[in-house]
This record gives structure tokens, sequence and C-alpha cells, in this order.
């Protein structure tokens, strides 16, 4: 398959697990307010959870309910969109790598790897991996500058790669440190940074559906300059 065609459908996936992602989230909290529609018109019910033996009733569960979908699923729903946002850029980097791996030639390939490799596009694909999992490692930003000097996008903007780099800045705390920003987050984040050191960060509605228009409109806005450029045979 052609590069501008791997770009494509990779594409396609992203934006599909996106809208997925986000429809889990409307849905679930639609839900969640039809069971207090419901305890409110007299409803009652029992519920056991057989793993933790814990049990709740309608107004245990009721209060309960504003905790689960604005811990819970806001924040699960919001670090998805930065896993697939991240999943998007390197396999796009993993092909247009693959696709031009002159910027790869002064790397050096371990013999067995090269022994091993049943050809030479195997040994590139090596190669290649090794380089993007040196660079999940850097700044948000930093992924941005390198994509730029392999593929000249011109996308996307300063404005939307300070957003993103604040928005895995989040992500990253959410996962790593309890949810209290720190100074980490706040380097990351830079001028962008909504929280200060030892600050508990929140995921309100507002920003949960801003991160995922900024994530999905970057996502298109780069796929559609990378493919315009593998169909004229760059570089």
């Amino acid at each position: 398959m052609a590069l501008a065609d791997d770009i494509q459908a990779l594409t396609l996936r992203t934006l599909s697990s996106l809208g997925s992602s986000h429809d889990y989230y409307t849905y679930t909290k639609r839900v969640w307010n039809l069971l207090q529609q419901d305890v409110e018109e007299g409803r009652k019910f029992n519920f056991r959870n057989p793993t933790t033996g814990s049990r709740v009733d309608e107004q245990a569960l009721l209060g309960r309910a504003q905790l689960y979908v604005d811990d819970y699923l806001t924040s699960s729903s919001f670090q998805h969109f930065v896993a697939l946002f991240e999943d998007f850029i390197f396999e796009l980097l993993r092909y247009w790598l693959a696709a031009y791996p002159a910027s790869l030639s002064r790397k050096q390939v371990e013999m067995a790897a090269i022994l091993e490799a049943p050809d030479k596009s195997a040994i590139i694909l090596t190669v290649v991996d090794k380089e993007l999992n040196e660079r999940k490692y850097e700044r948000l930003a930093d992924w941005f500058v390198y994509l730029e000097r392999l593929a000249r996008l011109g996308c996307p903007t300063a404005d939307e790669i300070e957003k993103l780099a604040e928005i895995k800045a989040s992500r990253d705390v959410l996962v790593h440190n309890n949810g209290i920003a720190n100074a980490t987050y706040v380097a990351k984040s830079g001028s962008a940074a909504r929280y200060k050191d030892g600050e508990k960060l929140k995921i309100p509605e507002t920003y949960h559906r801003a991160s995922w228009e900024t994530i999905n409109k970057v996502v298109r806005d780069v796929s559609s300059a990378a493919i315009a450029k593998a169909r004229h045979g760059h570089p």
C-alpha cells in the first residue's frame, strides 16, 4: 500500500476512535442523568459487586454518580483522547521513516538484528522503531520539530502545539502524579499551564470538549498535509 494510502487508513481509524471515545463519554453521562431521574421518580434497586463484595442501593449509587462522571468517566475518556493522538503521531512517523529512511542513514544497527532480519525492509523497520522509541521521551513540541524536519508539513500552528503540550501534560499528571500538578507539568505546559505546582488538576467539561476538538483538528490537518506531500513524492 502506498504511503498516502497508509496515512489515509491511519487517519480514518484515529478519527473513528476519537468519535467513539467521545460518544462513550457523552452517552454514558446521559445514562447517569437518566438514573437520577428514575430515582427521583421513586425507582428502587440494589446492586452487588461480586468482585469487591460491595453493595449499593439507588440512593448510594446516586450519591456516587457525580464522582463517577467527573473523576472517572471524564478522566478516562480524556486520557484516551491523548493516547489516540500519540498513537497517530508515532504511527505516522513510522510510515514516513519507513518510506523515506535516508534521515536514519547514520544510525547503527546491531549485527544480531541484521542476521535475524528476513530482508532489508525488516532492518529498516528495526532502526525506525528504535528511533521512535527514543523520540517518545522528548517533549511534545520536539515531536513536531522532528516531524517538520522530516516532512515539512507546515502544521500544526504554534498555538495548537502549545495547547497540545498542556493537554498531554495534564494527561501525564493524571496518570503519574495522582492528578496533582507539579513542576514538570508547569514546565511542559509553558504559558498554557492551567495550574500551579501542587494544585489539584481538573478536567471541566468545556476543557474536555476543547481538548477533543484540538486533537481532532490537528489529526485532520497533519494528515491532509502529509497525504498531499506523499502523493507528490516527497521529499
